[in-house]
Protein backbone atom coordinates (compact mmCIF):
# COMPACT_ATOMS: atom_id res chain seq x y z
CA UNK A 1 0.00 0.00 0.00
CA UNK A 2 1.38 3.38 -0.97
CA UNK A 3 1.71 6.11 1.66
CA UNK A 4 -1.35 8.31 1.96
CA UNK A 5 -1.35 12.04 2.60
CA UNK A 6 -0.33 12.86 6.14
CA UNK A 7 -2.00 16.04 7.42
CA UNK A 8 0.07 15.68 10.56
CA UNK A 9 3.41 15.95 8.75
CA UNK A 10 5.47 18.63 10.44
CA UNK A 11 8.99 20.03 10.11
CA UNK A 12 11.43 18.47 12.51
CA UNK A 13 12.94 20.29 15.46
CA UNK A 14 16.07 19.38 17.38
CA UNK A 15 19.55 18.34 16.26
CA UNK A 16 20.44 15.30 14.16
CA UNK A 17 23.90 14.20 13.16
CA UNK A 18 25.94 11.71 11.21
CA UNK A 19 28.22 10.21 12.30
CA UNK A 20 27.01 9.92 15.88
CA UNK A 21 30.18 11.20 17.52
CA UNK A 22 30.96 13.99 19.92
CA UNK A 23 32.18 17.29 18.48
CA UNK A 24 34.83 19.42 20.17
CA UNK A 25 36.15 22.91 19.41
CA UNK A 26 38.51 21.50 16.75
CA UNK A 27 35.95 19.41 14.87
CA UNK A 28 35.23 20.46 11.28
CA UNK A 29 31.69 19.72 10.06
CA UNK A 30 28.75 21.03 8.04
CA UNK A 31 25.78 22.51 9.88
CA UNK A 32 22.45 22.80 8.06
CA UNK A 33 19.75 24.75 9.88
CA UNK A 34 16.22 24.79 8.47
CA UNK A 35 13.89 27.80 8.56
CA UNK A 36 10.52 28.76 7.15
CA UNK A 37 10.85 30.99 4.09
CA UNK A 38 10.84 34.70 4.90
CA UNK A 39 9.32 36.64 1.93
CA UNK A 40 11.72 39.49 1.11
CA UNK A 41 8.99 42.13 0.73
CA UNK A 42 6.91 41.08 3.71
CA UNK A 43 6.87 43.01 6.97
CA UNK A 44 9.55 40.70 8.34
CA UNK A 45 11.61 40.70 5.14
CA UNK A 46 12.13 44.48 5.08
CA UNK A 47 13.66 44.47 1.58
CA UNK A 48 11.30 47.28 0.63
CA UNK A 49 12.97 49.59 3.15
CA UNK A 50 15.79 52.03 2.35
CA UNK A 51 17.84 50.82 -0.65
CA UNK A 52 20.90 49.71 1.32
CA UNK A 53 22.84 46.47 1.32
CA UNK A 54 21.60 45.72 4.83
CA UNK A 55 18.01 46.18 3.70
CA UNK A 56 18.63 43.92 0.71
CA UNK A 57 19.97 41.19 3.00
CA UNK A 58 17.32 41.69 5.70
CA UNK A 59 15.13 38.71 4.75
CA UNK A 60 18.19 36.43 4.72
CA UNK A 61 19.52 37.76 8.03
CA UNK A 62 16.21 37.80 9.93
CA UNK A 63 15.42 34.13 9.52
CA UNK A 64 13.14 33.71 12.50
CA UNK A 65 12.87 30.60 14.65
CA UNK A 66 15.09 27.70 13.54
CA UNK A 67 13.61 24.27 12.93
CA UNK A 68 15.79 21.19 12.64
CA UNK A 69 19.58 21.35 12.69
CA UNK A 70 21.64 18.70 10.89
CA UNK A 71 25.35 18.10 11.50
CA UNK A 72 27.25 16.18 8.82
CA UNK A 73 30.90 15.44 8.19
CA UNK A 74 32.93 17.63 5.84
CA UNK A 75 32.33 16.32 2.29
CA UNK A 76 35.05 15.74 -0.27
CA UNK A 77 33.66 18.12 -2.90
CA UNK A 78 33.67 21.51 -1.18
CA UNK A 79 33.89 24.39 -3.63
CA UNK A 80 33.26 28.12 -3.73
CA UNK A 81 32.02 29.63 -7.00
CA UNK A 82 32.17 33.26 -8.10
CA UNK A 83 31.23 34.74 -11.42
CA UNK A 84 29.24 37.15 -13.49
CA UNK A 85 27.61 37.33 -16.89
CA UNK A 86 29.51 39.16 -19.60
CA UNK A 87 28.58 39.41 -23.27
CA UNK A 88 29.80 41.02 -26.45
CA UNK A 89 27.72 43.85 -27.86
CA UNK A 90 28.06 45.52 -31.26
CA UNK A 91 27.78 49.31 -30.95
CA UNK A 92 27.27 51.27 -34.17
CA UNK A 93 29.01 54.56 -34.85
CA UNK A 94 25.71 56.33 -34.21
CA UNK A 95 25.37 54.67 -30.80
CA UNK A 96 29.04 55.20 -29.99
CA UNK A 97 28.72 58.96 -30.49
CA UNK A 98 25.51 59.16 -28.47
CA UNK A 99 26.94 56.98 -25.67
CA UNK A 100 30.07 59.13 -25.52
CA UNK A 101 27.89 62.18 -25.02
CA UNK A 102 25.84 60.43 -22.37
CA UNK A 103 29.04 59.47 -20.57
CA UNK A 104 30.05 63.11 -20.38
CA UNK A 105 26.59 64.06 -19.16
CA UNK A 106 26.76 61.39 -16.48
CA UNK A 107 30.12 62.83 -15.50
CA UNK A 108 28.59 66.25 -14.90
CA UNK A 109 29.49 68.23 -18.05
CA UNK A 110 25.89 68.29 -19.26
CA UNK A 111 25.88 71.45 -21.45
CA UNK A 112 29.06 70.61 -23.28
CA UNK A 113 28.08 66.98 -23.71
CA UNK A 114 24.73 67.87 -25.32
CA UNK A 115 26.40 70.12 -27.87
CA UNK A 116 29.13 67.63 -28.69
CA UNK A 117 26.54 64.86 -28.81
CA UNK A 118 24.52 66.61 -31.51
CA UNK A 119 27.74 67.28 -33.38
CA UNK A 120 28.81 63.65 -33.18
CA UNK A 121 25.42 62.39 -34.30
CA UNK A 122 25.39 64.91 -37.20
CA UNK A 123 28.84 63.77 -38.31
CA UNK A 124 27.83 60.14 -38.13
CA UNK A 125 24.69 60.89 -40.14
CA UNK A 126 26.64 62.65 -42.87
CA UNK A 127 29.17 59.82 -42.98
CA UNK A 128 26.40 57.26 -43.15
CA UNK A 129 24.77 59.04 -46.08
CA UNK A 130 28.03 59.26 -48.03
CA UNK A 131 28.63 55.57 -47.42
CA UNK A 132 25.16 54.71 -48.53
CA UNK A 133 23.86 53.26 -45.29
CA UNK A 134 20.44 54.83 -45.70
CA UNK A 135 20.24 53.65 -49.30
CA UNK A 136 21.38 50.17 -48.28
CA UNK A 137 18.70 50.08 -45.61
CA UNK A 138 16.01 51.05 -48.14
CA UNK A 139 17.30 48.40 -50.55
CA UNK A 140 17.25 45.79 -47.79
CA UNK A 141 13.64 46.61 -46.89
CA UNK A 142 12.59 46.63 -50.52
CA UNK A 143 14.13 43.23 -51.25
CA UNK A 144 12.54 41.81 -48.14
CA UNK A 145 9.11 43.16 -49.02
CA UNK A 146 9.40 41.69 -52.53
CA UNK A 147 10.51 38.29 -51.14
CA UNK A 148 13.82 38.52 -53.00
CA UNK A 149 15.90 37.56 -49.98
CA UNK A 150 16.76 38.48 -46.44
CA UNK A 151 19.96 40.45 -47.00
CA UNK A 152 21.25 42.57 -44.16
CA UNK A 153 22.78 46.02 -44.55
CA UNK A 154 26.21 44.46 -44.03
CA UNK A 155 25.47 41.86 -46.72
CA UNK A 156 24.68 44.64 -49.18
CA UNK A 157 27.86 46.57 -48.30
CA UNK A 158 29.94 43.40 -48.49
CA UNK A 159 28.85 42.38 -51.99
CA UNK A 160 28.81 45.92 -53.41
CA UNK A 161 31.76 47.70 -51.77
CA UNK A 162 33.83 44.92 -50.20
CA UNK A 163 33.41 46.35 -46.72
CA UNK A 164 31.06 46.12 -43.75
CA UNK A 165 30.07 48.53 -41.02
CA UNK A 166 32.47 48.78 -38.11
CA UNK A 167 30.77 46.80 -35.30
CA UNK A 168 32.64 48.64 -32.50
CA UNK A 169 32.29 45.49 -30.41
CA UNK A 170 32.63 45.82 -26.64
CA UNK A 171 32.34 43.24 -23.88
CA UNK A 172 29.71 44.47 -21.42
CA UNK A 173 28.85 43.36 -17.92
CA UNK A 174 25.29 42.03 -17.88
CA UNK A 175 24.98 41.21 -14.20
CA UNK A 176 26.07 38.89 -11.40
CA UNK A 177 25.38 35.17 -11.23
CA UNK A 178 23.52 33.66 -8.32
CA UNK A 179 25.77 31.13 -6.64
CA UNK A 180 24.92 27.44 -6.75
CA UNK A 181 26.66 24.70 -4.81
CA UNK A 182 26.25 20.99 -4.14
CA UNK A 183 27.05 18.72 -1.22
CA UNK A 184 27.36 14.94 -1.45
CA UNK A 185 27.37 12.56 1.49
CA UNK A 186 27.56 8.80 1.93
CA UNK A 187 26.26 7.47 5.23
CA UNK A 188 26.73 3.91 6.50
CA UNK A 189 25.10 3.37 9.92
CA UNK A 190 27.10 1.42 12.45
CA UNK A 191 24.13 0.80 14.72
CA UNK A 192 20.38 1.35 14.98
CA UNK A 193 20.86 4.80 16.53
CA UNK A 194 22.79 6.05 13.49
CA UNK A 195 20.23 4.41 11.17
CA UNK A 196 17.46 6.38 12.88
CA UNK A 197 19.48 9.59 12.67
CA UNK A 198 19.98 9.06 8.93
CA UNK A 199 16.24 8.54 8.48
CA UNK A 200 15.53 11.83 10.26
CA UNK A 201 18.18 13.66 8.23
CA UNK A 202 16.65 12.43 4.97
CA UNK A 203 13.19 13.52 6.14
CA UNK A 204 14.47 17.00 7.04
CA UNK A 205 15.94 17.55 3.56
CA UNK A 206 12.89 16.10 1.81
CA UNK A 207 10.58 18.35 3.82
CA UNK A 208 12.66 21.44 2.98
CA UNK A 209 12.63 20.59 -0.74
CA UNK A 210 8.87 20.23 -1.19
CA UNK A 211 6.04 22.79 -0.91
CA UNK A 212 3.26 22.36 1.64
CA UNK A 213 -0.33 22.02 0.49
CA UNK A 214 -2.56 24.94 1.42
CA UNK A 215 -1.50 28.41 2.51
CA UNK A 216 -1.83 30.08 5.90
CA UNK A 217 -5.52 30.66 6.63
CA UNK A 218 -6.35 29.22 3.21
CA UNK A 219 -9.66 27.40 3.78
CA UNK A 220 -10.14 26.81 0.05
CA UNK A 221 -6.65 25.33 -0.36
CA UNK A 222 -5.94 27.68 -3.26
CA UNK A 223 -2.25 28.06 -2.43
CA UNK A 224 0.81 26.06 -1.58
CA UNK A 225 3.39 27.24 0.92
CA UNK A 226 6.93 27.91 -0.24
CA UNK A 227 9.42 25.24 0.90
CA UNK A 228 11.78 25.84 3.78
CA UNK A 229 15.21 27.39 3.31
CA UNK A 230 18.51 26.11 4.64
CA UNK A 231 21.36 28.00 6.24
CA UNK A 232 24.45 25.96 5.37
CA UNK A 233 27.55 26.74 7.43
CA UNK A 234 30.96 25.13 7.41
CA UNK A 235 31.97 24.93 11.02
CA UNK A 236 35.05 24.56 13.18
CA UNK A 237 33.81 23.75 16.67
CA UNK A 238 31.13 26.27 17.59
CA UNK A 239 32.25 28.92 15.06
CA UNK A 240 32.08 29.27 11.31
CA UNK A 241 35.24 28.00 9.66
CA UNK A 242 37.54 30.94 8.76
CA UNK A 243 39.29 29.09 5.93
CA UNK A 244 36.28 27.86 3.96
CA UNK A 245 33.89 29.77 1.68
CA UNK A 246 30.59 30.41 3.44
CA UNK A 247 27.19 30.81 1.82
CA UNK A 248 24.12 32.89 2.45
CA UNK A 249 20.84 31.10 3.29
CA UNK A 250 19.83 28.96 0.36
CA UNK A 251 17.03 26.95 -1.19
CA UNK A 252 17.27 23.29 -2.19
CA UNK A 253 16.94 22.98 -5.95
CA UNK A 254 17.50 19.21 -6.05
CA UNK A 255 17.67 16.44 -3.45
CA UNK A 256 18.61 12.90 -4.49
CA UNK A 257 18.72 9.85 -2.27
CA UNK A 258 20.33 6.55 -3.26
CA UNK A 259 19.75 3.51 -1.08
CA UNK A 260 22.18 1.43 -3.15
CA UNK A 261 25.26 3.67 -3.49
CA UNK A 262 27.51 0.60 -3.84
CA UNK A 263 25.37 -0.97 -6.54
CA UNK A 264 23.62 -3.65 -4.48
CA UNK A 265 20.74 -3.73 -2.02
CA UNK A 266 21.65 -4.86 1.50
CA UNK A 267 20.15 -4.11 4.90
CA UNK A 268 20.98 -4.24 8.57
CA UNK A 269 18.98 -6.52 10.88
CA UNK A 270 16.44 -3.71 11.52
CA UNK A 271 15.81 -3.35 7.77
CA UNK A 272 17.67 -0.07 7.20
CA UNK A 273 20.03 0.12 4.20
CA UNK A 274 23.69 -0.61 4.91
CA UNK A 275 24.55 2.63 3.10
CA UNK A 276 22.71 5.69 1.82
CA UNK A 277 24.04 8.55 -0.29
CA UNK A 278 22.68 12.08 -0.54
CA UNK A 279 23.20 14.60 -3.36
CA UNK A 280 21.93 18.05 -2.42
CA UNK A 281 22.00 21.06 -4.74
CA UNK A 282 21.52 24.56 -3.33
CA UNK A 283 21.06 28.08 -4.67
CA UNK A 284 21.68 31.16 -2.55
CA UNK A 285 18.74 33.45 -1.91
CA UNK A 286 20.81 36.62 -2.25
CA UNK A 287 23.63 37.86 -4.42
CA UNK A 288 27.09 38.29 -2.90
CA UNK A 289 28.75 41.67 -3.43
CA UNK A 290 32.43 42.51 -3.24
CA UNK A 291 31.59 44.84 -0.34
CA UNK A 292 30.75 41.78 1.77
CA UNK A 293 34.10 40.01 1.40
CA UNK A 294 36.94 39.91 3.87
CA UNK A 295 40.59 39.03 3.26
CA UNK A 296 40.82 37.23 6.60
CA UNK A 297 38.47 35.37 8.90
CA UNK A 298 34.97 34.20 8.00
CA UNK A 299 33.87 35.39 4.56
CA UNK A 300 31.71 34.56 1.58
Amino acid sequence: MRPRSNPGARPLTGTFRYPETSFDNQTDYVKCTFYDYNPPFSTEGESGAAPTLDAYNASANNLGTPGATVHLYMPEDMEGEYGGTWGDQNISNFAAGALGSFGKAAGGDLGKSIGSGFGAIKAMTENALTKGTAAAKLLQEGLGAANFGSLTVNDIFSVTTGQVLNPNTEVLYKGPKMRNFSLNFKMAPRNSTEAEQIQKIIYAFKYATLPRYGGAGDDNLSFVRVPQIVDVSFMKGNSEHPWVTQFKPSVITSFQVSYTPDGAWATLPNGSPVATSLKISFQELKMVYADELSDSGVTY
